[in-house]
């Protein structure tokens, strides 16, 4: 027997971790109808939680930490959570976040994490070959941000490749162009690049929120006549209100007719590549140098899980490759630390790949095909409706509406919308968000939890129709 002493934990550490395991379960057996904004039932968790830091705490006292934490959080795994672009629970995501705790490796050497390594290769060179690289490369990064920053640091690489030493002084302003529906994350990678966020083109969209791509022409031709140096083009695959898909194969055309890098965001749509039957929204996206694609959206991993891919295999190792990383890498080819911006790295690959094996390709292409079928129906049920409108088409799981009441004038529509959404958030047991298309607020709908079924969209309709009858009320009484 071994003795207590010899124990990798105190045997009194590692029953609490069971004890807190047990309340793991119990949080994941809650009714299907529990709420979804606990904290919005109960006092501020500010007045019952003592957020300091100066005093230890024993054992009992942490679980009941924890148990507060639960009872005040999001429960983003419900059907009726609708408000981000991810929603649900995934068993083998949650068991590979938990080996990666307990393991905790990290991702700079293959050395230090010889399995994971293999993990991650395998899942680059699929993800690679599914958006059509022939022998392109990638790494996992902190998010669909992360992921278009890097692309844009490639761009700026392969158009300044001496701005890796050198910096961009005294060099030509270099400038960018995305759609005015794209990410704000291009916003920033414009600061953080150092060209300036005044640099980062936004193009006009038509009126189904796809970038124009005559107006793309023309910022290009604009930009190059002030004397700049046009670099790159990100194009959209799934924009964050609308989950619009851009026109990538015209986009592509035009960044090769004027040199360009040519980007993908696919951190929302990139995942519908997995679907015979939708994914000729990416047609053409073999054509791109770069791909961001979220598995912890479409795919349901738990947060978070993005890879940047690139065409050219070597892009990555030339913008990280930098001095005084001997002590770390000692000439191991599968050193993936070289490919990343990051020093340590966390093993996200592993929920990823644990999901992957246990759904198959099949599993989601069938799952995705499911959400896009749902994402109709919602659609189905807003034109059929009196008092919904839709704002804007549905091309894949966004559903944008607006509530209109005969009894409101076109004016009070969208701020009526917004004090429905809220008072619905409000009651705890289903949210949803809103955003603005133009001067228009509406209700974004994101149909994304592979739990999700009709029943659950039919409750849904039926609350916000309830909530708005209730606000009707109040405005006139």
């Amino acid at each position: 027997m071994t003795d207590s002493k010899d124990r990798l934990l105190p045997e009194k550490e590692l029953e609490f971790i069971k004890r807190i395991h047990g309340v793991l379960i119990d949080y994941l057996d809650q009714k299907e109808n529990s709420l979804v904004n606990p904290s919005m039932a109960h006092d501020n968790p500010k007045s019952g939680v003592n957020f300091s830091l100066d005093e230890p705490n024993d054992h009992d006292s942490i679980e009941s930490l924890i148990d507060q934490y639960l009872g005040s959080a999001i429960d983003t795994s419900s059907p009726h959570f609708y408000n981000q672009l991810f929603s649900g629970f995934s068993t083998m995501g949650y068991l590979g976040e938990i080996i990666a705790s307990i393991t905790n490796s990290s991702m700079y050497t293959f050395e230090m994490s010889p399995m994971a390594t293999l993990i991650e290769v395998e899942l680059i060179k699929k993800m690679t070959t599914i958006v059509g690289y022939e022998n392109g490369f990638g790494t996992f990064v902190t998010g669909g941000s992360n992921a278009n920053l890097v692309a844009m640091l490639a761009a700026r690489d392969r158009i300044y490749p001496k701005s890796k030493k050198e910096g961009l002084y005294n060099e030509k302003i270099l400038c960018a162009f995305v759609s005015e529906e794209s990410h704000y994350s291009y916003i920033k990678a414009g600061y953080q690049l150092g060209i300036g966020i005044d640099q980062i083109i936004r193009v006009s969209c038509d009126q189904t929120g796809h970038m124009d791509t005559d107006a793309l022409s023309l910022e290009i031709k604009n930009a190059i006549h002030a004397g700049r140096i046009p670099f790159f083009v990100g194009a959209t695959a799934g924009t964050t209100i609308r989950g619009a898909f851009d026109p990538i194969k015209k986009i592509n055309e035009i960044c090769k007719n004027n040199h360009l890098w040519f980007h993908i965001d696919g951190s929302w749509g990139g995942s519908v590549l997995l679907s015979k039957q939708h994914s000729e929204l990416l047609d053409g996206s073999e054509e791109s140098d770069s791909f961001a694609w979220c598995a912890h959206k479409m795919m349901g991993v738990p947060l978070m899980c993005t890879v940047i891919l690139m065409k050219d295999k070597d892009v990555l190792r030339n913008i990280n490759n930098v001095p005084s990383t001997d002590y770390l890498f000692h000439g191991e080819k599968m050193d993936l630390g070289l490919h990343s911006l990051q020093c340590g790295r966390r093993t996200d690959s592993i929920k990823l790949w644990l999901t992957w094996k246990y759904y198959g390709d099949i599993g989601f292409e069938k799952r995705i095909d499911r959400l896009f079928d749902l994402a109709k129906y919602a659609e189905s049920k807003v034109r059929s409706s009196k008092l919904f409108k839709m704002v804007s088409p549905c091309e894949s799981l966004n559903v944008c509406f607006q509530i209109q009441p005969k009894e409101l004038n076109q004016s009070e529509w969208s701020t009526f919308t917004k004090n429905v959404r809220n008072r619905l958030v409000e009651e705890g047991e289903i949210m949803v968000n809103y955003a603005n298309i133009g001067d228009i607020s509406c209700i974004r709908l994101i149909i994304v939890n592979f739990n999700l079924r009709r029943h659950h969209l039919d409750t849904f309709f039926e609350g916000i129709e309830t909530v708005s009858k209730e606000t009707l009320r109040d405005l006139f009484n």
